[in-house]
């Protein structure tokens, strides 16, 4: 029965320490209250105790997540930083911004490749045709991610 409980402890704070999908942490929980149940000799008591805990646990639980963070020490434990596109901050700069703009082929586009524009290196498609490197060219549609080029014409 101590074997259980020290089970169920080991197994939660692999849990803690190994992200995971909660398997460790898991079967540490069902571990730990069998080893209670069993410490108790499994009788009516038990299972009160071992019920009670559990509600404990939950209540517990839903108070950390919830209700901790509003208080005056949960705020000053928890960030509360947001990385805003009106901060600044962006996962990546807008793609607009290529719209019009020359630059000349990296790779073969074939119809996909690297172009360079403004010292900066873009993946880039065609709408079919194959550039050698060195072609000057100008993007002429970005969608999302995709950026459209053709060869400038002179």
């Amino acid at each position: 029965m101590i074997g259980l409980i020290l089970s169920g402890i080991i197994l939660l704070l692999i849990e803690m320490m190994v992200p995971g999908f909660g398997i460790f942490g898991l079967t540490g929980l069902l571990l730990f209250l069998w080893g209670i149940y069993d410490w108790m000799g499994g009788g009516p008591t038990a299972v009160v105790t071992v019920t009670v805990l559990s509600v404990l646990g939950v209540l517990l639980l839903w108070w950390i997540v919830s209700v901790f963070p509003k208080t005056r020490l949960g705020e000053r434990l928890t960030l509360r930083l947001q990385s805003t596109k009106e901060k600044g901050y962006a996962s990546h700069p807008d793609p607009n911004r290529w719209l019009g703009k020359i630059g000349h082929t990296k790779t073969v586009l074939r119809p996909a490749g690297t172009i360079i524009v403004e010292n900066t290196f873009l993946d880039a498609v065609t709408d079919g045709e194959f550039y050698e490197p060195g072609t000057e060219i100008t993007i002429v549609s970005v969608t999302g991610g995709r950026i459209v080029v053709r060869a400038t014409e002179r």
